[in-house]
């Protein structure tokens, strides 16, 4: 890598929004000697070589195309290990702090490994003239910001999906004591697809929603039986079942045992 570049950014009062300090490139090799804290963020990019990060209680390895962040009276210290060089941004403001938030970077949660996408524009960034170091230094942060928000928050697909597997679950578990209990109620109540219910609930959950649907019921009667109740009829009843000995054969397949079984084994126990 060339040697090291630093551009200042003049500076502007409006912390309602991002406002970039400075944009540099360090080629020189860091020591480490004791952890210090700063005054604001920095978003930082490795663009070739191994180094460390030292934070309390903590070295983490630094490889290229590792990011990171460091915040505002967090204690932390970079270390140079080999060929070490990096690129970092500092910035302040109400924007970059609700940014952050967002995408749920934080102390615990400020590392992202493998993100060489970014390299390139980071690298362009760095090498532009004077007069446009502010506008370009924005733009790096904040695509950088981007790409971040790609790879740590769900689609919109996903969030459909998983949305969806929300209501349906919940749907199952407030009406599995229903005996006339199907599909088509779950299609009509929430406006989804017959076909599109079952294949987004196996694909969340592993199991179809026929099993998952006999395991709750079984379940609660288990909590049926450890309450005291002792009419095979009427657990059946109470937890969706028409027929009890169809109840019992779920039951047995469930849980290795007839219901009854299970009754004179929770007996012995007490």
């Amino acid at each position: 890598m060339e040697q090291n570049i630093c551009h200042f950014i003049p500076f502007h009062k409006d912390l309602h929004s991002i406002h970039t300090i400075n944009f540099v490139l360090e080629t020189k090799p860091q020591q480490y000697d004791r952890l210090k804290t700063e005054s604001v963020y920095k978003m930082y990019y490795v663009c070739s070589g191994q180094g460390r990060l030292h934070t309390p209680g903590k070295i983490t390895p630094l490889s290229q195309g590792d990011l990171f962040f460091t915040f505002p009276a967090a204690s932390f210290a970079i270390e140079s290990v080999e060929n070490f060089n990096y690129m970092y941004i500092s910035f302040v403001g109400l924007r970059g702090n609700r940014i952050l938030d967002s995408l749920s970077i934080h102390s615990g949660n400020f590392i992202f490994h493998k993100a060489r996408e970014v390299q390139a524009f980071w690298e362009t960034g760095i090498k532009t003239s004077a007069n446009v170091t502010e506008l370009m230094a924005e733009s790096v942060l904040l695509y950088t910001f981007a790409y971040l928000g790609n790879r740590l928050l769900p689609d919109g697909d996903k969030c459909k999906q998983a949305h969806s597997v929300d209501l349906i679950k919940k749907y199952l578990d407030d009406h599995f004591s229903d005996h006339n209990f199907s599909l088509e109620d779950i299609s009509r109540e929430l406006s989804y697809n017959k076909k599109y219910i079952s294949s987004v609930f196996k694909k969340h959950f592993g199991i179809g929603i026929v099993d998952y649907l006999n395991t709750v019921r079984i379940q609660n009667a288990c909590t049926m039986i450890a309450q005291g109740f002792t009419s095979a009829n009427d657990i059946a009843d109470r937890c969706g079942y028409s027929d009890a000995q169809y109840f019992s054969k779920i039951f047995k397949r469930k849980m290795g045992m007839a219901p009854t079984q299970y009754m004179n084994t929770l007996q012995t126990r007490k």
